[in-house]
């Protein structure tokens, strides 16, 4: 996937507003640099000004935004973060975001409102625990120590590390080091999904 491409995917959540700070700063240059990415957000714009003024967008552009929403396109422009994350190929990476909407690839968690997705990881990671973490709204992580370095990367919503406070959303990588500890609750909105690598202390 083209950088401008991964731009493309960026520009609905632009809109909206709903970019990181780092995210938004990137679009930002992109579009600077790209005359077809700002006709592109132009457009994309231009519907959703349509739409809440209740009229009927016009069709091209909508559909193209509404294509960017659906089901797992909606995390491409993460494919290149969670394939990096886990030490997969790319494509291997597609293949599980478009998994997160199938409630049956999902297996009960250790508290309650939590869902986990084992995944198998590359060769960087052996020994350690790679699995896709989803926490509905106010569910807690509970408290665990790290026997290794922990790195969680927010793929959709968000969550609040309980003891600092410190929320962190969407794109953003969480790094824990080793022999520290902490839980964390999701924040309100959509469920929070999050890729997570991480090997636990025996006495946690």
């Amino acid at each position: 996937m083209s950088e401008l491409d991964e731009m493309a995917g960026l520009l609905a959540e632009y809109a909206l507003g709903t970019l990181s700070d780092e995210e938004r700063a990137r679009v930002e240059a992109a579009l600077s640099q790209s005359p077809a990415l700002a006709a592109q957000l132009q457009d994309l714009e231009a519907s959703m000004t349509v739409v809440t003024m209740s009229l009927r967008p016009p069709e091209e552009p909508w559909k193209k935004v509404c294509g960017t929403l659906e089901g797992g396109k909606r995390f491409a422009h993460l494919v290149p973060a969670l394939a990096s994350h886990f030490d997969i190929p790319e494509e291997r990476a597609v293949e599980l975001v478009n998994a997160f909407d199938e409630p049956a690839r999902w297996g009960e968690g250790p508290a309650p409102g939590l869902s986990l997705m084992p995944v198998e990881a590359g060769p960087r990671w052996a020994g350690f625990l790679t699995v896709v973490v989803r926490l509905e709204p106010g569910a807690q992580l509970p408290m665990h120590t790290h026997a290794a370095r922990e790195q969680v990367l927010v793929l959709e919503g968000g969550y609040r590390d309980d003891q600092s406070g410190r929320e962190f959303w969407r794109g953003e990588v969480d790094v824990r080091e080793q022999g520290t500890s902490h839980s964390f609750t999701a924040v309100e909105g959509p469920a929070c999904i999050c890729a997570s690598v991480v090997k636990l202390a025996e006495d946690a």
